[in-house]
Formats: structure tokens, C-alpha cells, sequence
């Protein structure tokens, strides 16, 4: 049996690597930040629908998503003082943008 990598692995990584690179690069740098501050958001189809989700409340940066990301919760709660996006089963909380239209 030889070490590294499986083929099915090797291939898996090269998709992620295709459709990482075919993104803009502003839409790279906020899948970057998404990677370097959450634990359960992994693969393309789950960053293109988390990224719909932060779009959907006003952020769509990774600037944005810096200045505002608190924290990632293992399961589903509400706050009133934050806003809450739940997603697979997890909370991430955001300060409140204050240049979001409301």
C-alpha cells in the first residue's frame, strides 16, 4: 500500500481548487476569512450557500465579515442582540452592520 493521498482525494482537492479559483477574487478573500474563522463550513456547495445567507444580511465582504463575525455555536439559539444566521444545524452570531439598508 502506498502513502498520500487517494486519487478520489487528489480529485476532490483539485475541484475545490477549480471552483475556488474561478471565483472573484473579493468572493475568494470572504471564502478565506469563512475558512480561517469557522469550524463546520466546509466544501463548495456549503460556502455558496452560506455565502447567499450573508449576502442576504448585508454582508458580502470579507472586510464586512471581519468587522462583524462574533462567533460560531454548536447548535441553534436566538439573541436579540445579534443577528443570527443558522446554518446546518449551527448559529454564527454578526454585529449589526451599521451601513446595512435596511
Amino acid at each position: 500500500m502506498s502513502g498520500g493521498l487517494s486519487l478520489e482525494s487528489l480529485k476532490e482537492r483539485q475541484r475545490y481548487a477549480d471552483w475556488y479559483e474561478a471565483k472573484p477574487e473579493e468572493e475568494q478573500l470572504l471564502i478565506d476569512e469563512i475558512a480561517d474563522q469557522t469550524d463546520y463550513i466546509l466544501g463548495e456547495d456549503q460556502n455558496n450557500a452560506f455565502i447567499i445567507l450573508l449576502r442576504q444580511n448585508g454582508i458580502r465582504t470579507a472586510d464586512q465579515f471581519v468587522d462583524s463575525f462574533c462567533v460560531e455555536y454548536e447548535g441553534v439559539v436566538q439573541s436579540d442582540e445579534f443577528v443570527v444566521i443558522t446554518f446546518e444545524g449551527n448559529s454564527y452570531f454578526f454585529r449589526r452592520l451599521c451601513s446595512r439598508s435596511q
